[in-house]
């Protein structure tokens, strides 16, 4: 049987076991309702049979609502028993020119899926008070993620202080403003521990591989290095390279994001510790959001063998031979340096660091899925160029092993 006679035949057992839409329902009759428990224990396979008819006129009515009914359009979701879809306008009279509006955006969207509900505020006007309110300058609290509800009928903040934010919240005069300015009522929650999704702008539990700053355009001051714990006490630590900040210094993400404060520093080892929480994952990837990786353990990299680095800047560089291991000493900024180093005899190459790798792990690509951790990057050689078009053609690092036996760290859990 050929792959177009297979497929038909599929999706008539599909159509006659699953009916959905007006066809298949006068057909075979009403399907029963859905729960959320329901869908979830399906397959994805499954999952795509049963929700494809809603997907397509979900998507097809969030194109018509944010351009040509943007002005009442809010939000689209699944009804609760997973046989329909809910939209929502502030302005119900227009619900059967948006419905053409839908069937224009797609027409094998099924508009008899769809059920036109009443809300409060347009997406627009919402993401309008959001903003602004976002914007304030006295905020006692952090808003980690904001939104609405689907009808528009609240705003929903995800807060580091939820009990500071219900206190300002409940102020007199903040209240009073709020209400004058017919602000849409607002709720707020506790953040739950948050997951970093960029590399610009890392979030705690902390990574190797992030973008430090303060930045300079799109080009990060520095990146972290090592997320580490101590085998002391089992605090927190990330390092970078010495030379970007000084004792005391409060580093911030490229984003500016607060990651912590530069605890200890140890000069001949070029290395600053900023007590923050870890992960033991680094970011990777050639692209600006990058994408992550578990770090499967340390090991000091032999002379011969080939690393790469993960430098904010150059993103990912790879075949980079060991020259030195262990024995290679140099001046940095002042301090007296010791680790590994990349050919450091000029000769023609690729560029392979650039300013703000340093503090970036130097890792050994040893399984698909994770990586190990060699080092830390803390200076270039053979560079040309000034400024951020400076590129350099070897690379000199730190030895993950010296550090954690001068200041008693482990990976981090």
């Amino acid at each position: 049987m050929n792959k177009a006679a297979w497929r038909s035949l599929a999706l008539a057992t599909v159509l006659a076991v699953l009916p959905l839409g007006a066809t298949a329902t006068a057909e075979a009759g009403a399907p029963g309702p859905l729960t959320a428990d329901a869908v979830a224990a399906m397959t994805p396979q499954q999952q795509g049979e049963v929700l494809e008819p809603l997907r397509v006129v979900a998507d097809a009515a969030a194109r018509a609502g944010r351009s040509a009914y943007a002005d009442v359009y809010t939000q689209v979701e699944m009804a609760p028993d997973y046989r329909s879809v809910n939209v929502y306008l502030t302005d119900t009279t227009r619900g059967a020119a948006f419905l053409d509006a839908v069937r224009k955006a797609n027409p094998k969207a099924d508009t008899k899926l769809l059920n036109v509900r009443k809300s409060a505020k347009t997406l627009q006007q919402l993401r309008k008070e959001i903003n602004t309110f976002r914007s304030r300058k006295d905020l006692p609290f952090k808003i980690d993620m904001a939104g609405s509800t689907v009808d528009g009928g609240a705003i929903e903040l995800n807060v580091d202080d939820a009990k500071a934010a219900q206190k300002y919240l409940a102020g007199p005069a903040v209240a009073q403003e709020l209400a004058a300015t017919r602000t849409t009522p607002i709720r707020v929650r506790q953040s739950t521990r948050s997951v970093p999704l960029s590399r610009w702008d890392d979030r705690a539990p902390f990574y190797a591989g992030a973008a430090l700053g303060p930045a300079n355009g799109p080009f990060a001051h520095c990146t972290s290095g090592i997320p580490a714990h101590s085998t002391v006490d089992n605090r927190q630590w990330l390092v970078t390279a010495g030379h970007c900040y000084g004792l005391g210094e409060t580093v911030f993400t490229a984003g500016g994001f607060r990651v912590g404060t530069v605890g200890a520093k140890l000069d001949d080892l070029d290395s600053a510790f900023i007590e923050t929480p870890t992960s033991r994952y680094t970011w990777d990837g050639v692209d600006a959001q990058g994408y992550t990786r578990r770090l499967n353990g340390v090991r000091n990299v032999a002379v011969g063998d080939f690393t790469c680095h993960l430098g904010y800047t150059t993103k990912v560089a790879c075949n980079i031979r060991t020259a030195y291991s262990g024995s290679a000493t140099w001046v940095n900024n002042g301090a007296f340096v010791w680790g590994s180093a990349s050919d450091p005899d000029p000769r023609p190459g690729p560029v392979i660091s650039r300013p703000g790798d340093s503090g970036g792990p130097v890792i050994t690509v040893n399984d698909q899925d994770s990586r190990q951790l060699n080092g830390m990057v803390v200076m270039g050689w053979n560079c040309s160029g000034a400024g951020q078009d400076l590129g350099c053609k070897q690379v000199g690092w730190i030895e993950v092993g010296d550090i954690f036996e001068r200041f008693a760290l482990r990976l981090a859990d």
